[in-house]
């Protein structure tokens, strides 16, 4: 039950600050539509804030009982070897996003070519992006997957069941960030292609230490992930 808790208070915080972003992202057209039909756009932030605490937490109770029977309960303890994978895929992660961006997405899609750092992004990219996001995909969907496949093929000593549990995770944390896409760059061929490669193959990685090293490791890979890129590798090839 303590666990419940924690995860609600992070999943408020973190929509708390995901609700900042939108608000702070709306045109004015849309900011009037918005206050018409809702009255006020703090509302927005009070629904993220809800909506990110109640996925939060209905992963994380789907995640903590079914990751008991499939042997994902790994609990969190200070190793060595576990934060150097966490760090290595953290690297390898942000250095695909930012390279790849900088030179395959970035002239095709008339990206920007000067980074700008933003606090509250970066708050967010730590709270919802490495935390909030690592519950919902790993933690409840990953978990939740190969339980089924276990079920399905009556034992869990299959590497098979993992794997998949990993590739489908990481596919449907991908696909979740097109409509992110859509908003930012509208929708094309290669708009989407970009946000599913960028987003597949770390998402591999992260499911590769929770099956590996626990979920406080996945996390501190996608933690990694968002710091390493916004504070070293993208003022460093768009600046």
């Amino acid at each position: 039950m303590k666990k419940i808790i924690v995860v609600i208070i992070l999943g408020l915080i973190a929509g708390v600050v995901l609700g900042v972003q939108q608000v702070t992202s709306l045109t004015p057209e849309m900011e009037k539509q918005i206050v018409a039909q809702l009255g006020s756009k703090q509302v927005l932030i009070i629904a993220a804030m809800m909506q990110t605490a109640v996925m939060a937490s209905i992963a994380a109770i789907v995640g903590f009982w079914a990751s008991t029977k499939v042997d994902l309960n790994k609990p969190f303890v200070f190793n060595r070897k576990s934060i150097f994978a966490a760090i290595v895929i953290g690297i390898v992660s942000a250095s695909f996003i930012v390279i790849s961006e900088k030179f395959i997405f970035a002239e095709v899609l008339g990206l920007g070519d000067k980074f700008e750092f933003s606090w509250l992004y970066f708050l967010g990219s730590i709270l919802y992006g490495g935390i909030i996001e690592e519950i919902l995909l790993r933690l409840g969907l990953m978990t939740f997957i190969i339980w089924i496949a276990s079920k399905m093929i009556k034992t869990i000593n299959s590497n098979g069941i993992y794997i998949a549990g990993i590739v489908i995770a990481a596919l449907l944390f991908a696909a979740g960030h097109i409509p992110a896409t859509a908003q930012m760059l509208g929708l094309s061929l290669v708009s989407v292609l970009r946000t599913l490669l960028l987003n597949f193959l770390p998402g591999l990685g992260f499911g590769y230490l929770y099956w590996k090293h626990g979920l406080g490791y996945a996390m501190l890979g996608h933690i990694s992930t968002h710091v390493i890129s916004q504070l070293i590798l993208l003022p460093l090839f768009f600046n």
